[in-house]
């Protein structure tokens, strides 16, 4: 078999594996990236990979080696090192309001609620009160559009919100409100695990990505940049970011998506991995589909969000928070206006 990666990702895709294709392929980018015939040969195949299941395309990641890490950020990024992944999907947005309920079950936005829940006559305050003031920041920061919300968390229903604030600037004051083309927000990873659980079957796993996988997709397939796109600072041209004064999120679509198909990798919201957080984890953790420490206290975060700065939307910057399910009837660090999550694909 040829050692020149295009000509090994060509005979792949006449002899039909696809999957091993697009992972030739992949090295060939990452060796020269700015190769217009790699590049689209490359796209092709990965399109053909695409999965479009429960009204989200998920994007196909190639197995292989990177490097992941860096040397130019904060401590607990280094040290830069190989890391070994089986191949994989990643959703090809960061999951919408209006979808995760749908997915769930529950009446849609801006209700919001679980369709069956029964309020707890022993519990002071019930659990739902929590989901409904999750659902308070929302609102706003969810709807299509939205151009600013009110502040970062005092947000209350519609009816209640026009008569008590005014109807807040949108885009497109025509257009219904909708709650489908920016990401959810103020969501607890356990709560994306619980809808992963519901939707996964004995073919397919549904999850969240780990960290690893996560920077993986995030870079793109270019190797040692240190955004999606390269090295180019952020600007708002490519990425959601260092607008907290603004209150508001842009739709993930709105701005170009990485080498992999895969939006808002960088700035829009923070994304959840499935990563317990070990500062050290890098220097002592496994080179092969690391699932990070078996425990910890808060979970990892990664790629920004539309508040952070430029620093903070690096696909090396870790950041890490607790929280709880809406169902524990607890206040958690992630209500907030940037936190949300993507869907991962595995076959079994």
């Amino acid at each position: 078999m040829s050692d020149d990666p295009l000509a090994l990702a060509r005979a792949l895709e006449s002899g039909g594996d696809l999957r091993a294709s697009a992972g030739a392929y992949d090295r060939a980018y990452g060796l020269d990236p700015h190769n217009e015939v790699v590049a689209a040969q490359r796209r092709e195949v990965l399109d053909r990979l695409a999965v479009e299941e429960h009204g989200i395309r998920f994007r196909y990641i190639p197995a292989g080696t990177f490097l992941m890490g860096s040397e130019q950020g904060d401590p607990d990024e280094a040290p830069v090192h190989p890391v070994t992944l089986g191949g994989f999907w990643l959703a090809e947005t960061t999951m919408s309001w209006a979808t995760y309920c749908d997915l769930a079950g529950w009446e849609p936005p801006p209700v919001g609620m679980p369709r069956d829940h029964e309020p707890d006559p022993n519990a002071r305050p019930d659990p739902s009160f929590f989901l409904y003031e999750q659902n308070k920041i929302r609102l706003q920061y969810c709807e299509d559009q939205t151009l600013e919300a009110t502040d970062w968390h005092a947000h209350v229903p519609e009816t209640e919100r026009l008569s008590i604030f005014g109807a807040p600037q949108r885009a497109d004051s025509g257009r219904p409100w909708r709650y489908d083309s920016k990401p959810m927000v103020s969501i607890g990873w356990q709560d994306a695990e619980t809808l992963c659980r519901q939707l996964s079957t004995s073919e397919v796993r549904y999850c969240l990505p780990t960290e690893a996988e996560w920077e993986k997709a995030a870079r793109g397939g270019l190797i040692g940049r240190r955004y999606p796109w390269g090295d180019q600072s952020p600007s708002p041209r490519l990425c959601d970011f260092d607008r907290f004064h603004e209150f508001s999120i842009r739709p993930v679509r709105d701005l170009p998506p990485n080498g992999y198909g895969l939006y808002g990798m960088a700035g829009s919201v923070w994304e959840w991995t499935s990563d317990w957080y070990d500062s050290r984890f890098y220097a002592a953790g496994p080179v092969e589909n690391p699932a990070g420490p078996a425990e910890g206290q808060e979970r990892v975060l990664r790629g920004g969000s539309w508040a952070d700065c430029g620093e903070a939307v690096t696909v090396s910057f870790r950041m890490t928070r607790t929280s709880q399910s809406w169902t524990e009837g607890k206040w958690g660090q992630h209500f907030a206006a940037n936190v949300g999550f993507r869907l991962c694909r595995r076959d079994r």
